[in-house]
């Protein structure tokens, strides 16, 4: 079998048909008849997705660079940038909050983390015979983040792009590609061209790499999904089924909204112009790779077939892509309020309003990172509410390969609605 048939054979598994036939019934035989190779299973997943995750960082730090510069221009020649601008930043605010809204109402209602009196016994059993499932994978990154949480602006001041990248200090270098970004703006186009054109080379290039390491990732599914199924017990599995159950709601309820969105915001003769529904697309594809970035391309052309303009699309799929992460913000508030109910904590409005605000924050900051990576931002809140944080990091760390690709889902169907919403019709 040579690369180009195993790509193929890659792409056809990237479908929830073929996750649910092939992907999962595979992960769990492995890890029902193997379950001593947990270990070395959650081993080569992780180094799966940091490996998937290589082109991340100059991805981020490109896209974030291009998509400030269209956004602003700050030599008064273009003024429908500033406006574009500002529909773009009201739109990413108002997603961002109505997510952790839908995450905080669906935590009320299905109410994860309440269990029956055998269902906290198999998690104290769980927590007692269980040794130690990859928790080494996040544990110094959430000391780092508890320790540093007063003083959590500092991890904002970027200090110098090269360092700041070879230490994947994401937020820094958002923060410099902001910045950066900025003053791209304010520079005459003629000067600013030269380096824009290397930036969209070194933007093309990641999307690329990023493209082609896909091809691994029906194999990094297999190890986690296998690996988390051969640590854990069914009594686990049952007592943090409404948690699963509350972001699968989520992800169904995104994936219906933007569609509603998408219907709303497009012409008959756009949508006569696909072949298919995209959100379709997008929704099969994040959920079986375990990438929101993995949509970028398909969310791009897309919405440039259908004539939208390409340098607002791109920015408005860069940006909601990297910095909203409206699945980690969703989740890190369904998990918030598990947090909660598995602890008894009185909820009052001011409670509600402090999990909203504080999964909104401990979400976006999880931008460029997937997978486990996502998970000590959660420490931060829990710090917040003076919660335990290794038991609840140990529990989710056990289904967030399954949870995971759901909350990929709902990043990925949430920013091609937002890009439609944003970018103007007509425009070529």
């Amino acid at each position: 079998m040579n690369y180009l048939t195993f790509k193929k054979f890659s792409l056809r598994l990237r479908s929830v048909k073929n996750f649910l036939l092939i992907i999962l019934p595979i992960a769990l035989l492995i890890g029902y008849f193997f379950p001593s190779a947990s270990s070395s299973l959650n081993t080569i997943g992780v180094s799966l997705i940091k490996l998937i995750t290589f082109p991340a960082i100059p991805l981020v730090l490109s896209a974030v660079v291009i998509s400030i510069t269209s956004l602003f221009d700050f030599t008064g020649v273009n003024t429908s940038h500033n406006k574009f601008a500002k529909k773009l930043i009201l739109s990413l605010i108002g997603f961002i909050f109505f997510s952790a809204a839908l995450g905080l109402f669906l935590s009320l209602f299905i109410k994860p983390g309440i269990l029956t009196p055998e269902g906290k016994l198999s998690i104290g059993k769980y927590m007692l015979d269980t040794t130690d499932i990859q928790v080494n994978i996040f544990k110094s990154e959430t000391e780092s983040l508890v320790s540093s949480n007063i003083n959590f602006f500092q991890t904002l001041i970027p200090t110098n792009i090269i360092s700041d990248a070879a230490n994947s200090s994401t937020l820094r270098i958002i923060t410099g590609s902001i910045l950066t970004g900025l003053g791209l703006a304010a520079v005459p186009s003629e000067k600013a061209k030269p380096i824009l054109s290397f930036l969209k080379s070194v933007n093309a290039l990641s999307v690329k790499v990023l493209e082609e390491l896909l091809v691994l990732s029906p194999v990094m599914l297999i190890c986690l999904i296998a690996g988390a199924f051969s640590s854990i017990s069914t009594e686990i599995i049952v007592a943090l089924l409404n948690l699963a159950l509350c972001v699968l709601v989520g992800s169904i309820a995104f994936l219906g909204i933007s569609k509603v969105i998408f219907r709303k915001f497009t012409s008959t003769e756009e949508r006569n112009i696909l072949s298919s529904n995209p959100l379709d697309d997008v929704y099969l594809l994040a959920i079986s790779t375990g990438s929101s970035m993995a949509c970028y391309p398909t969310i791009v052309n897309t919405l440039k077939n259908i004539g939208r303009d390409p340098n607002e699309v791109e920015a408005s799929a860069s940006m909601s892509l990297l910095l909203a992460r409206l699945g980690n913000i969703i989740y890190n508030v369904i998990v918030i309020i598990f947090a909660f109910n598995l602890y008894d904590v009185r909820i009052t409005p001011l409670i509600l309003i402090q999990a909203l605000l504080m999964g909104i924050v401990t979400g976006i900051a999880t931008a460029g990172l997937t997978g486990v990576a996502v998970l000590p931002s959660i420490g931060v809140a829990l710090a917040f509410f003076s919660l335990p944080i290794p038991p609840i990091l140990l529990l989710i760390v056990a289904i967030d390969p399954i949870i995971d690709l759901l909350r990929s889902s709902i990043t990925g169907v949430s920013s091609m609605a937002l890009s439609t919403v944003v970018c103007r019709r007509g425009v070529v």
